[in-house]
């Protein structure tokens, strides 16, 4: 049976609750199939975007100091406690989650890679603190929202290259918004039409062509938005605000259901505003929620739910905008929600890498090194493989006759030119002729025979083995054709 959980993280306890654990400040808690709080990690206070989880760890910005902590998801227990230099306002995790993307209160974004230790620091694009970082689904973009009002969009292969002339500053600028942003959040596709949306203080909303480093349409929205989420399709995104209501802002809207054009990919439509209808947003007032601080989207995106200043996280049916029910309620303000991927999935492929213990950063090795882009020899990565790697189990038939065809003409002179006094394999029965046709001095000799010597040593073993695989791969093929056989008179009887 299939099992959904999500995260919930909190800004700060505000409140005595004796039904949570003391000094509680993330959480995990199963949506379905049976509702319940799985598990509790302590003495933890994030600001919105300040989490970031992976398969076997918990990453959270603590609001109030300039260190990261690190939970191990598999032991149920706080692992370190990462220091850094300054404040650390925003984290996302990219590349299969070995790389952590911190925002920092300077206006840079560090890259830290949490098998290697390694810590590269972008460029100070931002003049204010990085809010919100988001990778998209490829993880060959990220795009980093601030304070100052703008989007920088950037390339993680070259922020990660070991080469001194690669560039670490970002390759678009987003500068449609006049207010701080709050949230940015990443479109599902890895193809080149793959969108962003942002939302800011200036209580609008933008739909971003972010690798081409364009505004596709604006949104203007009644009040200022809080938390932004996307449809696992991209049809539409749903919008958080401080009053606690939310509203579903649908793409394919009714002027979009009437044309044949795609409206958001038109350019003739970038520059008009639109303003979302009244209708499509909704509240639960009789519930008294509070401001609506966070949001998530089930993994079939038929229900959203949203973390509120109360403490209380409500669940809502998408499908008729209506209040479903509140999951739980918390000690303090729901600043993070994150619905994770499903398990028990059949037939599911095991991941290949496991990371059992994340190494603390250090400085990046490869700005200390010559300079040539070669990877440090001193760099060393941190994980463990859970099975057997992925490959062909024996050598490709080209590969095998290839191999076989170079080394049996190694030993046959070549047309229109005299045979060699000596041929390669039998060295060891010449060595007076080329001693005495030689000038060269007896010590350099002796040593170029060890090296013939050794030569020859290595290509019997490899002729050796070659034989050995073919006579292995024959086998094997007959052992088939065999049972195929078998197989086909069985079925005919």
């Amino acid at each position: 049976m299939l099992t959904e959980q999500f995260v919930a993280a909190i800004s700060a306890s505000t409140k005595p609750n004796t039904g949570v654990t003391k000094d509680a400040g993330i959480f995990v808690h199963e949506y379905q199939p049976l509702a319940a709080q799985r598990h509790v990690f302590k003495k933890s206070a994030t600001a919105p975007n300040g989490i970031a989880v992976s398969s076997s760890h918990i990453f959270a910005a603590q609001s109030d100091k300039a260190i990261v902590h690190v939970y191990s998801r598999e032991k149920g227990n706080q692992e370190a406690i990462v220091p850094f230099p300054e404040r650390i306002h925003s984290i996302a995790l990219a590349a299969q989650d070995t790389i952590l993307l911190l925002g920092t209160e300077s206006g840079r974004v560090l890259a830290w890679e949490i098998c290697s230790g390694r810590l590269v620091s972008t460029s100070t694009a931002h003049l204010q603190p990085v809010t919100c970082i988001v990778v998209d689904p490829s993880s060959n973009f990220f795009l980093s929202g601030s304070s100052d009002a703008m989007i920088h969009v950037w390339a993680l292969p070259s922020i990660l290259s070991f080469s001194p002339d690669a560039s670490r500053s970002p390759i678009h600028t987003l500068s449609t918004h006049r207010g701080p942003i709050s949230s940015i959040v990443c479109g599902h596709s890895s193809s080149t039409a793959s969108i962003a949306v942002s939302i800011s203080g200036d209580k609008s909303a933008i739909v971003w062509d972010y690798q081409n480093g364009q505004a596709l349409r604006t949104y203007l929205l009644p009040e200022t938005p809080t938390a932004v989420t996307l449809d696992p399709a991209d049809r539409a995104f749903y919008v958080a605000y401080g009053d606690g209501s939310l509203q579903t802002i649908d793409f394919y809207d009714e002027l979009q259901r009437n044309t044949s054009i795609e409206i958001l990919h038109e350019p003739a439509s970038a520059h008009r505003p639109v303003q979302p209808s009244p209708k499509t947003r909704f509240n639960a007032e009789s519930q008294k929620l509070g401001g609506a601080l966070s949001l998530s989207l089930s993994w079939d995106g038929t229900t959203l739910i949203s973390g509120h200043a109360g403490g209380k996280v409500a669940a809502w049916d998408i499908a008729k905008s209506n209040y479903l029910s509140t999951l739980t309620n918390f000690p303090g303000p729901v600043s993070n929600l994150q619905f994770l991927t499903p398990t028990r999935f059949p037939n599911t492929p095991e991941p290949t890498f496991k990371i059992q213990t994340v190494v603390k950063p250090k400085h990046d090795a490869g700005l200390t090194s010559s300079g040539n882009g070669l990877v440090p020899s001193s760099y060393t990565l941190n994980m463990q493989f859970t099975g057997r790697i992925r490959g062909p189990r024996v050598f490709p038939t080209s590969m095998l006759e290839e191999g076989l065809a170079e080394l049996e003409t190694w030993g046959v002179p070549s047309k229109g030119s005299p045979a060699p006094a000596a041929d390669f394999m039998a060295l060891d029965n010449n060595d007076g002729a080329m001693a005495s046709g030689s000038s060269a001095d007896a010590a350099e000799f002796k040593e170029l025979k060890k090296q013939l010597a050794s030569l020859q040593r290595i290509q019997k073993v490899t002729f050796s083995q070659l034989s050995e695989l073919r006579e292995e791969k024959e086998y094997f093929m007959s052992e088939e054709k065999g049972q195929n056989v078998l197989k086909h008179e069985r079925i005919r009887n």
